[in-house]
């Protein structure tokens, strides 16, 4: 597996970084990373690696305001901050890796943003994974983003636990994941008001705009997640008019691509697979 990494800027000045894992020989097509709330695309070799086994270059971007990407910590001003970025992300991949079909990998806060940038920016992509989505929350979630809007103009910036720390046993079956993510120094384990606000935007309007994606997706969630509710990414593929594929994963959590004992394999093959048949669509 070959390895690369590049830096863009977006709109705002900002020097965002991707780091780039590629097959040897010819590829069939690029996979784009959108991650989730606090982490960073380095977590994501293993996931890569499969990809790149199926002969896909996986692209592994940090969101602003994560990893190695310039920002404060877990915020954006607002929504079409990250939308501007995923154009920009998108063109650069585009740049280097041209007339190959591309598809997005969004994973949670990422699949909750990729499916607003999939309805608002209508992207040129072959498809687009929408992992785990962060569609519908669990009721104390839901109170809790009452009181973050009510706060959003006033207090912004200002930084608060995320939450996976007090389920830290319904996020993923393998403990080995759960402690690397605990003590990783990149993986950032707050939100801030304003980012929160956002994302509660960005699943509303997922929610009451999925008709009008125009890609194809594939939407995955694991059955026990707690984290984000299944039923939220039953409804947004249920909404999608055209090429919409929904796989519910039995006794999963909410790091499906994680989680042991080759069920975390499993779901990369699966999403391998869907994407192996648009790619040969998308070239025909």
């Amino acid at each position: 597996m070959d390895s690369d990494e590049f830096h863009y800027l977006a709109a705002d000045g900002l020097s965002l970084y991707a780091r780039v894992w590629a097959p040897e020989g010819e590829p069939r097509g690029v996979v784009a990373l959108v991650h989730g709330l606090g982490e960073y695309g380095g977590r994501y070799q293993a996931v890569g690696q499969q990809f790149v086994e199926r002969g896909y270059v996986f692209v592994a971007g940090d969101l602003r305001g994560h990893g190695m990407s310039e920002g404060r910590r877990a915020y954006a001003g607002r929504l079409d901050d990250f939308l501007d970025d995923l154009d920009r992300y998108l063109d650069e991949i585009r740049t280097r890796f041209p007339r190959l079909p591309l598809f997005l990998y969004c994973f949670s806060m990422g699949s909750t943003i990729g499916a607003v940038y999939l309805i608002r920016r209508h992207p040129r992509v072959a498809g687009a994974v929408l992992a785990s989505g962060g569609f519908l929350l669990p009721g104390a979630s839901v109170g809790a983003m009452r009181t973050v809007k009510a706060m959003r103009h006033l207090a912004p910036t200002v930084a608060v636990s995320n939450g996976l720390g007090a389920n830290r046993d319904k996020v993923c079956h393998d403990t080995g994941v759960l402690d690397a993510y605990d003590a990783d120094p990149l993986v950032y384990k707050k939100i801030t008001v304003g980012l929160a606000a956002i994302i509660a935007e960005a699943a509303g309007e997922a929610l009451t705009r999925a008709s009008e994606i125009q890609a194809p997706v594939l939407v995955m969630h694991g059955a026990d997640d707690i984290i984000a509710l299944p039923e939220g990414s039953q409804r947004v593929a249920e909404a999608v008019p055209g090429d919409a594929t929904l796989k519910v994963w039995p006794g999963l959590y909410h790091f499906i691509h994680h989680e042991p004992d080759g069920a975390g394999q499993q779901v990369i093959a699966f999403a391998a697979d869907w994407m192996d048949a648009r790619s040969a669509r998308s070239q025909s």
